[in-house]
């Protein structure tokens, strides 16, 4: 793609109603206080999108101290890199110095080495052209109403394309995230990829490998944020690059080529849910991911662990990617209880626990009750079973609720 040394200046095509005042008033603060300051990056491509933003993140040439100095209610954070977060009310504004790629001298030998190290301060322009896509890389001052270009962002947004910021195969090869990314953007965004883009990615997405496991599993939860996971995860298994970001979910497909429709039956529910406005936690989210493989061990005649009870079956399962990911130890948790708790919800045909009783008002009263109940309903609507069951639950916790009052 070609970068311009000045950026193309563009007027704001859109209300400024729609604006974060919060973020506005901080970047007018680092302005008056002699500081560039932007709004940058999701946030100016979804505003131009007719989009809501998630998130309004700002960058500025002033450095992390200076930009504490400035807000008395903010904190530095980052260990490799530092960032301000602003504190305004209850919202969050994170506020970043900009950076730079290194420079060749900086790299290994090989140009192409994937970057390890990307803190080094920059200008605007550097700070931009750093980025993955055009449409990432656009600045915005919502003081002067204006947007500010230095590739070919605003025509690939409306022509709704995604092309790299330089080669896409040294950006990939740099970043092996950025195929990932890739795939992401295409799906929320429904963005076609450039040529260029897609070959990039089958011929350099082994390197993903390389990439630390904690990043390409945060990736993964991105990916099912995006309202087409279905799509994307079928993406992923078309770059056969499964094995490096899921060991074990790949283990267990590998077994009967069905495990993977089943689990994208899961996901169609999943963006189902998204689609109408709701909002799976995180450990939800882990939960549905897993879920078609848990239930394997949990059944004996499919059962490949040595494990037979249920806690100790999904512990061993879940501790996989722990080990890999360091994920936190409460989302784990809370995934865990979602899914054991379909044992008692939906128990397996077994002689042994028919005659079994529980205490149903001690399982409705967790908290994490509500997120197992819409668990069991999403496994029913994508295992094709009526909803008589979920029905019996909910109306069961209504019960024991209304009684508790």
């Amino acid at each position: 793609m070609k970068n311009t040394k000045e950026p193309r200046h563009f007027k704001v095509p859109f209300s400024r109603r729609r604006l974060d005042r919060r973020a506005t008033e901080i970047v007018r603060r680092l302005q008056e206080a002699g500081f560039e300051a932007f709004l940058v990056g999701g946030c100016v491509r979804d505003l131009l999108l007719g989009r809501r933003p998630k998130d309004f993140d700002i960058a500025t040439s002033a450095k992390p101290n200076a930009v504490r100095r400035l807000f008395r209610r903010s904190r530095m954070i980052g260990r490799r890199f530092k960032l301000v977060h602003v504190y305004v009310g209850r919202e969050i504004y994170e506020v970043s110095t900009f950076r730079r790629a290194p420079q060749k001298s900086e790299k290994s030998k090989s140009d192409t080495k994937i970057l390890a190290d990307d803190n080094a301060y920059g200008n605007a322009r550097e700070d931009a052209l750093r980025r993955d896509f055009t449409v990432n890389a656009l600045f915005m001052d919502p003081v002067k109403n204006e947007i500010l270009d230095w590739s070919t962002g605003m025509e690939d947004l409306k022509e709704k394309v995604l092309h790299s910021l330089g080669d896409p195969k040294i950006r990939f090869r740099e970043d092996p995230v950025r195929v990932l990314r890739l795939i992401k953007f295409m799906r929320r965004l429904e963005f076609s990829p450039g040529e260029q883009e897609i070959e990039a990615a089958r011929t350099e997405c082994t390197h993903l490998s390389e990439a630390p496991p904690p990043r390409l599993v945060e990736e993964v939860f991105r990916l099912l944020q995006t309202g087409d996971s279905e799509g994307v995860f079928q993406d992923i298994q078309a770059l056969g690059v499964w094995k490096t970001l899921l060991p074990e979910l790949t283990r267990w497909m590998s077994r009967d080529e069905k495990n993977f429709e089943r689990l994208l039956a899961r996901l169609h529910v999943l963006d189902q849910w998204v689609e109408e406005g709701g909002e799976p936690c995180y450990s939800l989210r882990l939960a549905i991911l897993y879920g078609p493989y848990v239930e394997d061990e949990l059944n004996p005649e499919t059962r490949t662990l040595p494990m037979r009870e249920p806690p100790q079956i999904v512990s061993e399962i879940l501790r996989q990617l722990q080990q890999r990911a360091r994920l936190p130890r409460y989302a784990l948790t809370r995934a865990s209880r979602i899914l054991l708790a379909q044992t008692r919800m939906d128990p397996l045909p077994s002689p042994k626990k028919r005659g079994r009783r529980f205490n149903a008002a001690r399982l409705v009263e967790n908290d994490w009750f509500d997120d197992a109940l819409e668990y069991l309903r999403g496994r029913l609507i994508a295992d094709g079973r009526e909803l008589a069951l979920y029905d019996e639950w909910h109306e069961r916790a209504l019960s024991i609720r209304e009684g508790d009052r």
